[in-house]
């Protein structure tokens, strides 16, 4: 659309404009740029996809009061390697629009690079008291736990899709209500010219017996939705939850995801999570996906029973080693998914990870990545 074009001139001229207002300090801008190599191993193959990805990020926030402000960031990627030769329609995987604007170009679309950039935030907020109301472009995170979120009705995001930290947004409009710590009330409602594909809902949250609680209510693209979730605390260890009851008003079929977690840090400063989902709308077909564009909750793991496991320990103060492990109860397989992180100097960080989905048979996935951001 027109508009999201005018969307991505204005954030590309906007700082350059406003540099001589810097004075004035009614603005903020940054980001960063990382550089990701990608090995992919197929099962049984001679040879090996090797691809990279460089992916930009700009944060710009305007707030000339205390009552408004304007958000919009852009993420710019360049992709190169195998995968991009070996598709021709590469740039239709990766520009996938689930919004009412098309806030995404493709700047260059070959047969050996293409570029991508998109606004994932671009909205204006107005405060008064203990209200807010958000409209455009902005992630509604009702999500609690840490590997799967039921509760994420409006902006599901994919577990495996690490190089992504601030996950997607929705084209909607959201009001807030703040009462207290802890506590409030909000209703957002996603923009759509399309009845079939609206998705809106209600959340209420408080503090009781030191325990962060929600309830929500809603629609979710034909499906009438009612969950909540809780955060707390079992003695010293942190204990969190989520579940999600959907009913389809077409087929009045029902489906049910439920989450739990536990987490500990020990005095040697070791972190250990673990988890479990249930999912009644599996479908092991879908197996994992990579990309967190249009998915779905029902969509969050291929099986009705998963299980995380996550530990993290800071080797140096200067490296920490993590790995992560889901299982699936009455399934073959299991997923590994190990990391080391360095800082090199200030702003600057070296990754190492792995993602291994290890099963009886021969179809097995092996993905190295190594990534550098500044």
């Amino acid at each position: 659309m027109r508009l999201g074009k005018l969307f991505l001139a204005f954030f590309y001229i906007a700082p350059f404009f406003l540099k001589a207002q810097e004075s004035e300090k009614k603005w903020t801008l940054n980001g960063y740029i990382k550089d990701l190599v990608s090995v992919n191993i197929p099962s049984g193959a001679d040879s090996v996809l090797v691809d990279n990805l460089i992916h930009n990020r700009l944060n710009f926030k305007w707030i000339p009061n205390d009552r408004f402000s304007t958000t919009i960031e852009a993420r710019t990627r360049i992709f190169t390697g195998d995968l991009v030769n070996l598709f021709p329609n590469y740039s239709a995987l990766i520009d996938v629009n689930d919004d009412f604007f098309d806030l995404s170009v493709l700047p260059v679309d070959r047969d050996k690079i293409v570029i991508h950039t998109m606004l994932d935030r671009a909205y204006f907020t107005y405060k008064m008291n203990d209200w807010q109301v958000s409209v455009g472009r902005q992630r509604i995170n009702w999500g609690i736990n840490v590997a799967w979120n039921p509760n994420d009705i409006f902006n599901a995001y994919s577990f495996f899709d690490f190089d992504y930290e601030e996950r997607p947004g929705s084209d909607a409009v959201r009001f807030q209500k703040f009462i207290g710590y802890a506590g409030g009330y909000e209703f957002a409602f996603k923009i759509t010219d399309d009845l079939d594909e609206l998705t809106a809902a209600g959340l209420y949250k408080w503090n009781a017996s030191n325990y962060d609680l929600q309830v929500l209510a809603g629609i979710m693209r034909e499906q009438l939705v009612l969950g909540g979730g809780w955060a707390g605390s079992l003695k010293l260890v942190g204990f969190k939850g989520e579940f999600t009851l959907l009913h389809d008003l077409e087929n009045e079929e029902q489906d049910f995801l439920g989450s739990t977690s536990l987490d500990y840090a020990f005095p040697n400063s070791l972190y250990v999570n673990i988890g479990m989902l249930y999912n009644s709308a599996s479908n092991p077909a879908s197996l994992f996906q990579q990309s967190s564009a249009n998915l779905d909750i029902r969509s969050l793991s291929p099986f009705t029973w998963s299980t995380f496991t996550q530990l993290s320990y800071p080797i140096h103060p200067l490296l920490n080693a993590g790995v992560a492990v889901l299982s699936f109860p009455g399934e073959s397989g299991i997923f590994l998914n190990p990391s080391l992180t360095y800082s090199i100097v200030s702003n600057l960080d070296f990754d190492a990870i792995g993602q291994f989905y290890l099963t009886s048979d021969a179809d097995n996935v092996s993905i190295l990545f190594g990534r550098l951001k500044y």
